[in-house]
């Protein structure tokens, strides 16, 4: 289950720029998914492969919509626009080249599909979508690493209109002091300024581009110190791109 953030249902008017507003969505419902997948893994030494077929299906499916509202201003709202469904393959492995070099490959492969239900300037879409994220993790030392991943994302199909594919580095170094309880970590996101995101909506009523690039350079310092001496569980996190601000949906 995944319930609607806060601002989603907010009922004001309020305007982001001088040519887009959005509102919120009082009567918008949570989204939930179901989903079918078989596993495999296999390791080869210090190396391992994985496989994952899939198929999802989200009812309830929130997203964003546009809409003309006055003369050159869109109004923008979060709905729940019908359902949709993927069916594909993610590949992923985990390879060490050299005691301080580790590399990780993952990328997916899927049919998407969004079955309209909202009917509002929105159609049936279908389209392949797929992704790569790859991960390299360069020890130099016992307290030093270096991490550099490389993010693509292919094109994709919402309810109305469609989204170009893009890409992005980022670097980060972190350093451990204290014998390990304190943390210091330099990240540098999107190293060669190319994340772009543009999203094109064409309808009856509304032809509609919306072109995002970052802030450059996007540099952070993240200080942390431990207090105890405990193992966090290590979870699979899947990318979010989150670079692109009031792109939720």
């Amino acid at each position: 289950i995944t319930r609607p953030e806060l601002f989603f249902i907010l009922f004001y008017i309020t305007y982001r720029d001088y040519y887009s507003a959005e509102i919120g969505n009082p009567d918008i419902r949570s989204e939930y998914i179901n989903s079918f997948e078989l596993n495999y893994k296999k390791n080869i030494g210090e190396h391992t492969v994985s496989a994952t077929v899939f198929h999802r299906s989200r009812k309830d499916k929130i997203e964003r919509l546009r809409v003309p509202y006055e003369a050159g201003v869109t109004l923008d709202s979060m709905a729940n626009v019908g359902h949709d469904y993927s069916t594909g393959l993610e590949l992923s492995g985990q390879v060490q080249l050299t005691r301080w070099w580790n590399v990780n490959l993952n990328g997916s492969l899927y049919h998407y599909k969004v079955k309209n239900q909202y009917k509002l300037n929105g159609t049936n879409e279908k389209s392949t979508n797929y992704d790569i994220i790859w991960n390299n993790a360069f020890d130099l030392g016992k307290s030093t690493r270096i991490q550099l991943d490389g993010n693509f994302v292919g094109p994709s199909v919402p309810t109305q209109g469609r989204t170009d594919a893009f890409w992005y580095v980022n670097l980060a170094l972190r350093q451990q002091l204290m014998n390990r309880k304190l943390s210091a970590t330099l990240a540098f996101r999107d190293v060669f300024n190319s994340a772009r995101y543009v999203s094109k909506i064409t309808t009856s009523d509304l032809q509609s581009i919306t072109r995002i690039r970052p802030n450059y350079p996007l540099i952070t310092l993240t200080l942390s110190y431990t207090f105890n001496n405990f193992k966090t569980k290590t979870t699979q996190r899947k990318e979010d791109h989150d670079l692109f601000e009031g792109t939720n949906h």
